[in-house]
């Protein structure tokens, strides 16, 4: 009895130590399971910053790039082609003055002034000093003063004179501009109004154009489909996605609301 005894407690270690080697085989798999998984996300989140950054340094440098050569192209225009047609403008000027009998020099003063104008537009849309919101407030009270200099329309701008320091894109410059000068350009040509104010306030994010003026007011159910070039300031809203309200009382009221968000560069 005592030898079958001893061999079975001899084999009650010799199970134990074989569970014990298990457990441990398997603690360390995991352990190697975890260790490669770190390493895995370790080396991707590594990669993944190292790829972010080259590409905010590739993006950074295009940015740059594109910025010195709109300064270069708008540096072209002002300097050749801008003061030649100055020139031709005085020219003309001159020649419309002079010989007041011939309504073709005149027609043609009219055309160069025109176009100088639309150049000066073009050379301030791609200045790249230009692009914050303060400068494009300035040009758009400043270019539609200019519309009611040869009107018998009093003119009120009120525009603000602490502008938040917002970047904005060349494109969103422009047709912001486009869409308040062609606005107020209409509100001249059809209102027959004695009177028209431009408001502009920026808040909560958003920027706002009230054009109003006293004349015969607008209701767009019964207008022409191009009637106060509506289709083309809707459009440019539509890239702006701001929106356009208007309003009749006493005259036309003009709401334009732009998010500042859709400037960012």
């Amino acid at each position: 009895m005592q030898p079958i005894l001893h061999l079975i407690v001899l084999s009650v270690p010799q199970k134990e130590s074989s569970l014990s080697v298990a457990y441990l085989q398997y603690w360390w798999a995991v352990l190697m399971v975890i260790l490669v998984a770190i390493t895995a996300i370790i080396y991707l989140s590594y990669r993944y910053t190292t790829l972010r950054d080259k590409s905010k340094k590739i993006l950074l440098e295009q940015q740059q790039f594109i910025r010195a050569e709109r300064q270069r192209i708008s540096g072209e225009i002002h300097d050749d082609i801008g003061s030649g047609l100055f020139a031709i403008q005085l020219f003309a000027d001159t020649a419309s003055k002079n010989r007041t009998d011939v309504a073709e020099i005149k027609q043609i003063s009219g055309m160069v002034n025109e176009m100088s104008e639309k150049i000066h537009e073009i050379i301030w849309s791609t200045n790249s000093e230009g692009d914050n919101l303060e400068n494009l407030l300035y040009y758009i009270e400043h270019q539609t003063i200019k519309l009611f200099e040869y009107t018998d329309i009093k003119y009120i701008p009120d525009f603000p004179m602490h502008v938040p320091e917002v970047i904005i894109n060349s494109q969103g410059r422009r047709n912001t501009y486009l869409v308040v000068k062609e606005t107020v350009y209409n509100a001249i040509k059809h209102a027959k109004a004695t009177e028209v104010s431009t408001t502009v306030t920026v808040s909560n994010g958003v920027l706002l154009f009230i054009i109003k003026d006293n004349g015969i007011g607008f209701d767009p159910k019964d207008a022409r489909h191009n009637a106060m070039g509506l289709k083309n300031i809707k459009k440019r809203i539509e890239k702006l996605n701001g929106s356009l309200i208007l309003e009749n009382y006493k005259g036309t009221i003009v709401k334009i609301k732009i998010p500042l968000k859709e400037f960012s560069s």
